[in-house]
């Protein structure tokens, strides 16, 4: 098993790792550089679920601008179960957390709970795509603390994309929102479940239709856009499993209670992941807002 891909030790308050909340991403939907891989690998064939489609149609002189778009997002958001809430004592005693791990390694490796979340989420799984993962989380928040580098309102799974076109346009990468929302292909899917409702993410629950660009550098502009829009939103139940896709605008919210939480999600998707470098770290880090 890929070394990476899950992490094995106890949980304390004492031992929860805290970083200050600069809104920047953090591996979700960040444009920072990320820690060296630990050796050379060959990029993934890019599958179509993953193409940026609309980057073909701008040239390497960088001379197209970037043009606008109809952008309607589906918001797919159903709770599909709700199971038994746990201790603070469960949740803090889980022990392994995973970062794309294997739903089937998952399983096997497993805390008790996260085994019967897990096993929940597995009669849930649509079986259509290639690949389905795990990741998770068990952190410990003070109230006001963020479970990611970010709130920004954004979608999982974005098209990313790099090279020279991008770098013509003058970024280092762009997310392809366009081939995204428009592709006939099925975006990813996802499964989440959190085990608390003091630091509940945030979902749209209804189509949402707006003018973006095609391509972006990061989320700040579409969150804004929502932001000022002001849609009806809903909170995830605690204990609770729900259904998105890669058209479902969520964003994180800061913990208002003290206490642990458990945060799994399992993704389906036709793109194979094999992570060379660690970022499980991150997963497990609470992100503190100026006090």
């Amino acid at each position: 098993m890929n070394d990476l891909t899950l992490l094995r030790r106890e949980h304390s308050e004492a031992t929860q790792k805290i970083a200050p909340f600069t809104g920047e991403g953090a591996y979700h939907g960040s444009t920072r550089r990320r820690a060296p891989a630990r050796a050379a690998s060959t990029p993934a064939p890019i599958v179509d679920e993953m193409a940026p489609a609309t980057l073909r149609d701008y040239p390497l002189d960088g001379t197209k601008a970037i043009a606008n778009f109809e952008a309607t997002f589906s918001n797919v958001y159903v709770v599909e179960r709700t199971l038994p809430v746990p201790t603070q004592e469960e949740v803090r005693d889980d022990g392994v957390v995973f970062c794309w791990c294997p739903l089937a390694d998952a399983l096997a490796e497993a805390g008790p709970l996260t085994r019967r979340v897990l096993e929940a989420m597995k009669e849930l799984v649509v079986g259509d795509k290639r690949f389905v993962y795990v990741d998770s989380k068990i952190q410990y928040f003070e109230p006001g603390d963020v479970p990611v580098d970010s709130q920004h309102w954004h979608i999982d799974g974005s098209i990313v994309a790099r090279g020279a076109a991008v770098e013509a346009l003058g970024h280092n990468l762009l997310h392809d929102m366009k081939a995204r929302l428009t592709s006939e292909r099925v975006p990813p899917r996802y499964l989440a479940y959190q085990s608390s409702d003091h630091c509940a993410t945030l979902f749209l629950q209804e189509p949402l239709t707006l003018t973006m660009p095609e391509l972006v550098p990061s989320f700040d502009g579409l969150d804004a856009a929502i932001r000022a829009l002001d849609p009806p939103v809903a909170s995830q139940p605690p204990a609770s499993i729900v259904r998105t896709d890669g058209l479902s605008l969520h964003r994180a919210t800061a913990a208002s209670a003290a206490g642990w939480r458990l945060w799994v999600r399992v993704v389906e998707t036709d793109r194979e992941v094999q992570l060379d470098t660690s970022i499980i770290d991150c997963y497990n880090t609470v992100f503190r807002l100026p006090r």
